[in-house]
């Protein structure tokens, strides 16, 4: 896996933070991409589509569901209808997940149709760290779901965006390199910390401190281009916003020297987003329906390091 190059969007937001040295580090981090992507019940993507925006598609199901075909390139097989809700060939950006056990890494690429499955050849693919998930397991070990299973436009002042955002703690943000390549991310955090105004078609959230490489904030930074999807894990339906995001950084360290830090809050602000939102969609069946579990602890910015590492 080639290093990861960081564009000038990314680097003013790094300069800003000063965590310049720190991203530097974790250019050449890959880490068990594969491992995590054999146990994950949830993968996020989002690709391009007409317009210039970004559009989600989920799979869901017991693990394992993607299968590593070739483990040293890091090429991923998922289940072949997924190429049904993305069109192949196309540029992806992707996260393999288990909110259960808090694991997740970054595989954007691209997929292709192959072999009677959708293929994604990865181009960028580590592991992250386990902070600021809400752990949740689905409800049933039910067969593999492609979602969303429809597509609902509403309007912006439509309750149950609203509702959906007040009570969201896992939601998804996709943005866009300026070369066109996709990112996905995961944005969570106690129940609120979405800030919407659909008078103002404004939303806002803080930026918790990660690990300081700022490859969505800084690809919103450079692009603009933004869509957030916030899940409602009892129905297994989400409500996904469309607009353009500005990032702003609020907090600078004195030249951190680590990706992560133990921090005296649970979540430290790092900066805000702030999003001009144009359209919102209720996406039904995005994943099978999922319970939290409220008794695991949750990783935060408090917890210890070795706690916050990818394990």
């Amino acid at each position: 896996m080639k290093p990861l190059v960081y564009h000038a969007g990314q680097r003013a937001v790094q300069d800003e933070a000063q965590t310049r040295r720190v991203a530097d580090k974790l250019a050449d981090w890959v880490g068990p991409v594969a491992e995590f992507a054999r146990g994950a019940d949830l993968v996020v993507l989002a690709a391009p589509e007409h317009g210039g925006g970004l559009r989600f598609a989920v799979v869901s199901g017991a693990a394992p569901f993607v299968r590593v075909a070739d483990e040293a390139a890091l090429h991923l097989e998922l289940p072949a209808g997924l190429a049904d809700h993305v069109p192949t060939p196309s540029a992806v950006g992707g996260l393999v997940i288990s909110l259960g056990l808090a694991r997740r890494a970054r595989v954007n690429g691209f997929l292709y149709r192959r072999n009677g499955a959708a293929e994604l050849a990865t181009s960028e693919a580590f592991t992250l760290c386990r902070k600021y998930f809400a752990p949740s397991v689905a409800v049933v070990e039910a067969p593999v779901r492609i979602g969303p299973a429809a597509r609902e436009s509403l309007p912006l002042d439509h309750p149950l965006v609203a509702d959906v955002l007040a009570r969201a703690e896992t939601s998804f943000l996709a943005s866009v390199s300026p070369d066109g390549m996709p990112d996905v991310a995961h944005r969570g955090g106690a129940a609120g910390f979405l800030a919407y105004d659909p008078a103002a078609r404004t939303l806002a959230w803080p930026e918790f401190v990660g690990d300081g490489v700022f490859k969505s904030a800084g690809n919103v930074r450079a692009t603009g281009t933004m869509a957030l999807l916030a899940l409602d894990l009892a129905s297994g339906d989400g409500v996904c916003l469309y607009g353009r995001g500005e990032y702003r950084t609020t907090r600078t360290d004195r030249g951190r020297e680590d990706a992560l830090v133990q921090h005296r809050d649970d979540y430290p602000q790092q900066g805000t987003m702030r999003c001009e939102i144009a359209r919102a969609e209720r996406l039904r069946e995005v994943l099978h329906p999922r319970r939290r579990i409220a008794r695991a602890p949750r990783v935060t910015s408090r917890s210890t390091v070795p706690e916050q590492r990818p394990q």
